[in-house]
C-alpha cells in the first residue's frame, strides 16, 4: 500500500483477492444457489472461504462479523454453482439482528439447498433447534454441517446434530477436514449445476464504489438507487464489512455497484476486523472505474475524506463527490454555499470532479423507500466520468489542439534552447497517457505542463480523472542516422 494507505489503516498483510465478486441471484439466477446459515460464530464466514476457495469473508472469533449477503462462486469435480454467506441468526429484537435476519430469510428464500451450520464444541443449542423449525416451514433441503470437527472425537460428538431431523456431516472448515466430501454432498444434492467455469467470475458494468468515512450514508445511496433495502443500514459505524457487488441498470447502461466499508483514521480503528474490512475496502479501489466519494454535507470536506480522494487519484480512477445527507444544509443558503465552495477548494486537485448533492428523506429512506435527490445526477456523473477515463482522443484532434496551446503561449526556452513540441498521440487510456515529442526530453516546466493539461482537460471535458503527460526526446531520422554514421567514419 502508498503512504496514503498506511495513514488510513494498518494491518497484517493478507492478500484478498480481487476481482471475484460472484453474479448475484439479483442478476438473474443461471445456476443451482447454495445459501449458507446458523446462528452467530459457528464458522459460517469460514466455511465459505473455503468452499470458494479465496478469503472473500471477513473472519473474526467473534459474533456479528458478517451482515450482509456475500456471493461466491463454488468450482468443483468439473460443476459450479453459487453459494450466499449470511449473517448469524440471533433472535434478538435489535434494529440491526432484525435486519440481519431479513438478510437471512431473503438468502433462504432464494436457494436451492441451505447449509445449516452449527458448532460441534457447543453441541445443539436452542437457538440451532429454533433455525431447525424455520428451515423446515422453508421446505428447501438442508444438510447440515458440524463445523469444527477438528479430530475424530468430535466427529463422534457431533452425531449427536441427527436430532435436528436433517442429514449431517462432520467438517472442519478451518482446516479443510471432509471438505471434499462437503463438496460431493452439495453437488449430489443440487439439481442444476452448471459446468466448471461458465458462471462469469465478475459482474458486467460500469464498477462504481462507494467509498467515504463511516455513517455518510453510502448503504442509503445504494438501498435508494436498488429500491429495496440490499445492504443493512444502522446508526451503528461500520455496519458494512464485506465489499458487497450489486448489479443495477441506469438508463440501458448496466453499472456494478459497490458497497464498502467506512475508513476511518488509523488511530481510530481498534479491532482487527475493521481493520481487515478497510483493508479489502482500499483494495476494491484496485477493481473500480470510478469511486463515489460520499461527503455528509452537514460536516463538510475531512482531511480523511482528502486522503481517500488523493489515494483513488494516484491509484488512476475517476472520483464523483457526493454530498450527501445536503436536506441538513439546504435550509441555510449561506451554510450551503460555505459546504459547496469548501467542497471544490479542498478536492481542486481532483481537477474540476463532478460535485453531486444528494438526499434521502421520508419513511423508509434507509430501506430503499424514501424520497430520494439527486441519484440521477449522481449516476449520470459516474458514467460521463467512466466514459472521460476510457477516451481515446483522435490524433489529429490532439495535434491540432497542441499547436493552438503553442500558438497562444510558447513553450519557455530550455536553458538556452529554444524547446519546440512537434508531435501528440495518446498512448494509453484508463487513465489517459498523453505522449508529445519534442526536440528535448522533459525540457518543460511544470507550469506549462499544467497549462496543457488544462488545455486537454477543457477540450474534451476530462472532469475528476487523472491525466498523465510524459514530454520525451524525438528519435532520429533515418538521414540523421545516417549523418551520424557519417561521421563517425570519418
Amino acid at each position: 500500500m502508498s503512504e496514503h494507505d498506511d495513514e488510513l489503516v494498518e494491518g497484517p498483510g493478507e492478500e484478498f483477492t480481487g476481482d471475484e465478486p460472484a453474479p448475484s441471484a439479483d442478476a438473474g439466477r443461471r445456476t443451482s444457489v447454495v445459501a449458507i446459515v446458523g446462528r452467530p460464530n459457528v464458522g459460517k464466514s469460514t466455511l465459505f472461504n473455503r468452499l470458494v476457495g479465496a478469503r472473500k469473508a471477513i473472519v473474526e472469533d467473534r459474533p456479528g462479523v458478517t451482515r450482509d449477503r456475500l456471493y461466491g462462486v463454488v468450482n468443483h469435480d468439473g460443476k459450479s454453482y453459487i453459494i450466499v454467506d449470511t449473517g448469524g441468526l440471533d433472535f434478538d429484537d435489535e434494529s440491526l439482528g432484525s435486519q440481519i435476519r431479513v438478510q437471512a430469510e431473503i438468502a433462504i428464500e432464494e436457494s436451492d439447498l441451505i447449509l445449516f451450520v452449527v458448532d460441534a464444541f457447543d453441541g445443539i443449542v436452542a437457538d440451532d433447534r429454533e433455525i431447525a423449525d424455520i428451515l423446515r416451514r422453508s421446505g428447501r433441503p438442508v444438510l447440515v454441517v458440524v463445523n469444527k470437527c477438528d479430530n475424530p472425537e468430535r466427529e463422534i460428538a457431533a452425531q449427536a446434530a441427527h436430532e435436528l431431523g436433517f442429514p449431517i456431516l462432520a467438517v472442519s472448515a478451518a482446516h479443510g477436514r471432509n471438505a471434499a466430501e462437503l463438496h460431493d454432498a452439495v453437488l449430489a444434492r443440487v439439481q442444476q449445476p452448471a459446468p466448471e467455469g461458465t458462471i462469469a467470475s465478475a459482474l458486467v458494468g460500469t464498477r462504481v464504489a462507494f467509498m467515504g468515512r463511516p455513517n455518510a450514508g453510502k448503504s442509503s445511496l445504494i438501498n435508494a438507487l436498488l429500491r429495496e433495502p440490499r445492504v443493512i443500514v444502522n446508526a451503528e459505524a461500520g455496519t458494512t464489512r464485506d465489499p458487497i457487488d450489486l448489479p443495477f441498470e441506469f438508463n440501458k447502461q448496466p453499472i456494478v455497484l459497490i458497497d464498502t466499508a467506512g475508513l476511518r483514521r488509523r488511530k481510530q480503528i481498534e479491532r482487527a476486523m475493521e481493520k481487515l474490512a478497510a483493508i479489502k475496502a482500499i483494495r476494491t479501489m484496485e477493481r473500480t472505474q470510478v469511486v463515489a466519494l460520499i461527503i455528509d454535507a452537514s460536516i463538510g470536506v475531512t482531511d480523511q475524506d482528502q486522503r481517500l480522494a488523493r489515494m483513488a487519484h494516484e491509484r488512476g480512477k475517476g472520483v464523483v463527490v457526493c454530498l450527501n445527507k445536503w436536506d441538513l444544509v439546504a435550509r441555510d443558503k449561506k451554510a450551503a454555499h460555505a459546504v459547496q465552495v469548501q467542497a471544490e477548494e479542498e478536492l481542486q486537485f481532483l481537477e474540476r470532479p463532478y460535485i453531486v448533492k444528494t438526499s434521502i428523506t421520508g419513511a423508509g429512506r434507509d430501506a430503499g423507500q424514501g424520497h430520494a435527490r439527486g441519484l440521477g445526477e449522481l449516476m449520470e456523473a459516474c458514467l460521463h466520468t467512466a466514459r472521460a477515463l476510457g477516451k481515446h482522443i483522435p490524433t489529429a484532434d490532439l495535434n491540432a489542439e497542441l499547436a493552438a496551446a503553442v500558438a497562444e503561449h510558447s513553450p519557455p526556452m530550455f536553458g538556452p534552447k529554444p524547446v519546440k513540441l512537434l508531435f501528440a498521440t495518446q498512448a494509453e487510456s484508463d487513465p489517459p497517457l498523453i505522449v508529445i515529442s519534442a526536440n528535448h526530453g522533459r525540457c518543460l516546466p511544470a507550469s506549462y505542463e499544467r497549462y496543457l493539461l488544462r488545455r486537454f482537460r477543457t477540450r474534451w471535458n476530462l472532469r475528476g480523472i487523472p491525466v498523465r503527460l510524459v514530454v520525451r526526446a524525438r528519435g532520429r531520422t533515418n538521414s540523421e542516422r545516417g549523418r551520424g554514421a557519417n561521421k563517425t567514419a570519418e
